[in-house]
């Protein structure tokens, strides 16, 4: 006839080991538990980042344990028992068995031992096992089960340990938007260079879709889209680093919103989502800012506009989500050509060129000959406030305006629809910051020349042709 504390430890035994949360390692000369060495040198796994929750008993609850058994347990003869059940080796191999390591065993084991000693009124079916065993009528093994749910209770974290280890894993970034990974979601990549009207079909998409996000590089790009929408009767609200404007008067959001890449909510869901400029994954100061939209958008549909250059980065990182990339590819829509001969002076500057410059010190030198020559010149660089770029933008394109000369940095190669007629180099060097903060010269890369060069002869404009 079997014990009452006998019966109820076979029950959570089996319990345990249909659940697969401990089991005997099977050899391939015996099925006997194998006895590990514990001894070594210091361990830095990860358990030692947890510690361990404490336990306050309710000195209200009824000793119901002790009710069974006909009596209180004597706690001198107790400590014997719980010393011999931590010290037997099967007992440490199943705690390995079930996540808990040497570094944790230590606490768990002194946590158990304090919890049964100092604890007056100790949960029924834990006491009538214990009372047992001290009777002779049971094994210091049948403690394991009562002391692996207090384990649990005390480190919370094991039942949870395979989600932990997946969140804490920053080697593979696609796992850091689990949202976004929930949804099987469509990637186009609108590939081409400048002028091809690749982000033209993007933003169609985007306006007829029920909701969505455009991601820009700039407040420039943004404000146009904004616009535009609004314009086309889509509400649409802006999000950028200084302001947030709303389509509703009332200030309620919209389904739409344009905004810079770095203001994307990833916690939104879109049925389309447009992200421009998708080549400057590559910037060294901005990348983290398309990485994460492209990973992490909540969106049925995601149309990345840019170079085709960024194929092979695209479709490395659609392979870690992964996702299919469609590609649709586009030509420039007015021709391209590139001169065989420098401008060698300013003499030569005529109406409709403009004259790109790496530095503000180029830029005010080449202005002031320029104008020393008669011509107007129009100005635009990265510092300016966005106000004042529309404004010397809208000069230089005016057919009436007698500014017919732009003198401008690489901020021209996008955001700004300009008349350029010829695109000429003052250098190709430009200042750039490395990895470790340091500044540097260096020579623009051929994307970024073409980015630039392919604002000549924009598509609708005056000019049908760029030099």
């Amino acid at each position: 006839m079997l014990s009452l504390s006998q019966r109820l430890s076979r029950r959570c035994f089996s319990t345990l080991h249909n659940s697969r949360r401990i089991f005997p390692v099977q050899s391939s000369r015996s099925a006997r538990i194998t006895a590990v060495s514990f001894r070594g040198k210091k361990d830095d796994s990860s358990s030692r980042l947890f510690t361990p929750v404490p336990i306050r008993p309710n000195p209200d609850d009824i000793n119901v344990g002790a009710e069974l058994t006909g009596g209180v347990l004597d706690k001198a003869e107790m400590l014997k028992m719980i010393l011999q059940f931590s010290n037997r080796r099967e007992i440490r191999f199943l705690c390995l068995e079930n996540g808990i390591d040497s570094n944790l065993q230590s606490q768990a084991f002194t946590s158990f031992r304090r919890y049964c000693l100092e604890t007056d009124a100790l949960p029924a079916d834990l006491h009538v096992v214990l009372s047992d065993i001290l009777q002779g009528a049971g094994h210091v093994d049948d403690i394991f089960p009562y002391f692996l749910r207090h384990v649990k209770q005390i480190f919370p974290h094991l039942e949870c340990m395979d989600d932990l280890k997946k969140i804490s894993d920053l080697r593979q970034p696609a796992n850091w938007y689990p949202s976004a990974r929930g949804i099987n979601r469509k990637i186009i990549f609108h590939s081409g260079p400048t002028n091809s009207g690749k982000t033209y079909h993007a933003m169609e998409r985007f306006l007829t879709a029920k909701s969505g996000v455009y991601c820009g590089p700039l407040k420039l790009l943004a404000s146009e889209v904004y616009n535009k929408s609004n314009q086309r009767g889509t509400p649409c609200d802006l999000v950028t680093g200084e302001e947030r404007k709303f389509a509703d008067p009332l200030g309620n959001p919209s389904k739409h919103v344009a905004c810079t890449v770095e203001m994307t909510s990833i916690t939104t869901p879109y049925e389309v989502a447009v992200i421009d400029e998708i080549q400057l994954l590559k910037d060294v100061g901005r990348g983290w800012a398309w990485t994460r939209a492209l990973l992490g958008l909540m969106a049925e549909e995601i149309h990345v506009c840019g170079e085709p250059g960024t194929l092979d980065l695209l479709q490395k990182m659609c392979d870690t989500t992964h996702e299919t990339l469609e590609v649709r590819n586009y030509k420039r829509l007015t021709a391209l050509h590139i001169e065989d001969h420098a401008l060698q002076t300013l003499d030569n500057v005529r109406p409709g060129d403009c004259i790109v410059c790496f530095s503000k010190n180029d830029i005010y030198t080449v202005s002031r000959e320029i104008e020393a020559r008669g011509r107007e010149v129009a100005v635009i660089y990265g510092g300016l406030p966005p106000g004042t770029k529309l404004a010397q933008a809208a000069k230089f394109n005016d057919p009436d305006n007698s500014c017919k000369v732009l003198v401008a940095t690489d901020a021209i190669g996008m955001g700004l629809n300009l008349s350029i007629r010829r695109v000429i180099f003052y250098s190709m060097i430009k200042p750039t910051v490395n990895q470790k903060g340091e500044k540097e010269m260096d020579t623009i890369s051929v994307s970024q020349a073409l980015q630039i060069a392919g604002r000549a002869g924009r598509y609708g404009m005056k000019w049908d042709e760029g030099y």
